[in-house]
């Protein structure tokens, strides 16, 4: 009974005190809302956490403002708390949101955080670089306005850093962080499952606290945009376990030792295989961090898996699709979407322009893939006036055929008119005449008017020249700084 007084004088007196003094609701309260707030010493029995490190801390190790984050169960009920810790006082007070029972033996959970971003009294913000430490078995009693929280903490994640050159940036993907704590709630929130960084000048990257998107499968990538290539890897057990450091050397094409290139995703669709290069974004006219472009033109056995049908005049089963109108094209790619469960599009102009030049790989041909228009085209001069096979001439730096030649290809709407339709011509690579084609100003300046040209049609237009080509868009990512 002596315990539960002094916890009732303690709640009156501090009620009492807020009434005259707004001080203590101004530093911990929305003026909005109503929260009352009850401040109490607390004793912490549980040395200051510490990553992979043998020797102890000492309370005295405990930096002037450190926080520990409370839940206290009260009955079936539960209580949060923020510590605060005075280095000048060697003392912790808590600010209790809600009044505890008087008992000796009640359970808790225990939060700290090692340089976390912003802090309310109701959330904390995370991220990559943050250690979590946790006790979720943590004890507490309450005795004469004082709170005995005995908590071991120990982190709740593993870390990682990379290793490089100075001053080398890299995208990671696979692994994720927490990126907030909501107190009220007791509830952590995942971040995002790619991000950037930067290694320093040691040779090394900040250690990043998380564990990996996919426990299951422990898949680590690492996203190379200057040699337009990813790296896949499956990671072991030991890395990123609770409590556990490690290092990672970035690979690169010229070392990458256990590390699986990735250029392409492979599709199959009714027993037809066909490949999607992936292409890095390195333009400002180009939304998304990268997309994925087919490595040749849509295919006869390829349309024929999806509709059943072949409009083509000139047949073969690597030959491109022909006499194919927009429309025909947008409901092929329908189709193609259900049956794979895929987000295939047709490609906007700059993406294709982008893609057709060689991309961040791009070494300046007067046509895509070659300064000799035979070793990368069909064209009038080769083409005995009709379409070829596709992958019969060189690739262009991306790995992509027939980017100049062969058949021109649908693109998606340029202008906000409806009934404008572009389609890469080709003049320079198609078998046909190029008289009379428009140049678009953002062609010249990625080309120099050189290869690629680009013509208005109705959506309705259809011929044996031209075909279409596929982007997919599926692999998009929400990248942290």
């Amino acid at each position: 009974m002596k315990k539960f007084i002094y916890l009732t004088s303690f709640v009156v007196m501090t009620m009492m005190s807020a009434s005259c003094s707004n001080d203590v609701e101004d530093d911990v309260i929305p003026p909005q809302q109503e929260r009352k707030v009850f401040k109490t010493n607390m004793m912490l029995n549980g040395d200051k956490p510490t990553f992979e490190e043998k020797a102890t801390r000492a309370a005295e190790d405990w930096e002037d403002g450190s926080k520990i984050y409370l839940q206290f169960a009260v009955g079936k009920s539960r209580v949060s708390g923020m510590a605060s810790y005075d280095a000048s006082r060697s003392q912790w007070t808590v600010e209790l949101y809600g009044a505890l029972n008087a008992t000796n033996d009640g359970a808790c959970e225990a939060y700290y955080f090692e340089n976390p971003g912003s802090v309310t009294y109701s959330s904390v913000t995370l991220n990559k670089t943050t250690a979590i430490y946790a006790d979720k078995k943590a004890s507490y009693a309450f005795e004469d306005n004082t709170v005995t929280v005995n908590a071991s903490l120990k982190p709740m994640t593993g870390r990682i850093r990379m290793k490089g050159s100075a001053n080398q940036s890299f995208i990671t993907e696979g692994i994720t962080f927490y990126g907030s704590y909501n107190l009220d709630d007791n509830l952590f929130i995942k971040g995002d499952t790619a991000f950037k960084a930067t290694v320093a000048k040691s040779g090394y990257s900040d250690y990043f606290y998380g564990f990996f998107a996919d426990e299951e499968n422990r898949k680590l990538t690492f996203h190379d945009r200057a040699n337009n290539v990813s790296f896949e890897r499956v990671m072991g057990d030991n890395a990123l376990a609770e409590g556990r450091s490690g290092f990672i050397d970035i690979p690169t094409p010229t070392n990458r030792s256990g590390w699986t290139a990735v250029r392409y995703k492979d599709y199959t669709v009714e027993g037809v295989t066909f490949r999607m290069m992936k292409v890095f974004n390195g333009t400002k006219d180009i939304t998304g961090d990268y997309f994925y472009i087919g490595e040749t033109e849509v295919t006869q056995e390829l349309w024929e898996a999806v509709m059943q049908t072949n409009p083509s005049e000139v047949l073969g089963e690597k030959y491109p699709v022909t006499n194919v109108t927009r429309d025909d094209c947008l409901s092929f790619i329908e189709k193609l979407n259900s049956k794979t469960g895929g987000r295939f599009t047709l490609p906007y102009i700059n993406e294709w322009i982008f893609a057709a030049i060689g991309g961040n790989l791009t070494k300046g041909y007067t046509y895509c893939g070659s300064n000799t228009a035979a070793d990368v085209s069909w064209y009038s001069l080769n083409s005995s006036g009709t379409p070829h096979e596709v992958k019969l001439r060189q690739p262009n730096e991306l790995g992509l055929y027939d980017m100049g030649g062969n058949v021109a290809e649908w693109t998606n709407n340029y202008l906000t008119h409806t009934y404008n339709t572009y389609y890469s011509y080709k003049y320079v690579g198609g078998y046909y005449s190029s008289e009379a084609s428009k140049i678009i100003p953002t062609s010249e300046s990625y080309l120099g008017g050189k290869n690629i040209n680009l013509s208005i049609a109705s959506s309705s237009e259809k011929s044996v020249e031209i075909g279409f080509r596929l982007i997919c868009e599926e692999t998009s990512l929400t990248i942290s700084k």
